[in-house]
């Protein structure tokens, strides 16, 4: 499987690229997701900060929610991030879940796996958000982003992930490692030809021990 990718239920978790954003789809009413679309310096930017500028969720290959980031000196000067996005945190930019799907599911996956992207980045230390009151593409809900770990900072709009917090969602390498030792274990060695019968094989380990042979 490609290295930027990842299977749940049927569901594909995909690394997006600057290259990758004329292929995804834009809420229809919303006339400044095709503004962030079509002017991508911030996309850029994250390809060469991080290898990656956002987390696509995939279903038969059609992408179906997908969110955006930049590091935070690129946020473009329209987004409301623009004035206020902290230098240690990744900004996103758009968080879109197509309607007819479960948005609280895919839009909190798509964080999370975002999340375990950047947990290791260096230098940076939480991801930066903008609320509204109903939540739109470009500004979650309050109460999602409260629901998924985001706390709100002074001024109400801006909210802020702290990645140390996210490490429980990452899986612990020592319990793997231990669900995978009990699967697999070590085959006992074959006794040596023609001594299949434990009697003769205490015999061949009399005989080897008294130097008979």
């Amino acid at each position: 499987m490609n290295r930027s990718a990842w299977s749940m239920t049927g569901r594909r978790f995909r690394l997006l690229h600057a290259s990758n954003l004329d292929t995804l789809p834009l809420c229809g009413t919303c006339k400044e997701m095709e503004k962030l679309v079509k002017d991508r310096a911030w996309a850029y930017a994250g390809d060469d900060e991080w290898g990656f500028c956002g987390v696509g969720v995939y279903l038969t290959g059609a992408p179906v929610a997908y969110v955006l980031v930049t590091p935070a000196l690129y946020v473009p000067r329209r987004h409301p991030l623009a004035r206020g996005a902290n230098a240690d945190a990744a900004a996103l930019l758009a968080l879109y879940v197509e309607g007819t799907h479960p948005q609280h599911a895919l839009g909190k996956q798509a964080v999370q796996r975002l999340a375990a992207k950047l947990v290791d980045q260096r230098n940076i230390n939480a991801i930066a958000a903008a609320s509204s009151d109903r939540g739109f593409c470009q500004r979650p809900s309050r109460g999602w982003l409260a629901a998924n770990g985001f706390r709100a900072l002074d001024d109400g709009v801006r909210h802020r992930l702290d990645l140390r917090a996210t490490r429980s969602w990452l899986p612990n390498p020592q319990a793997v490692v231990r669900q995978v030792a009990g699967i697999v274990r070590p085959a006992a060695p074959p006794y040596p030809a023609g001594l299949g019968d434990p009697a003769l094989h205490v015999a061949h380990r009399d005989l080897v021990g008294s130097g008979a042979l």
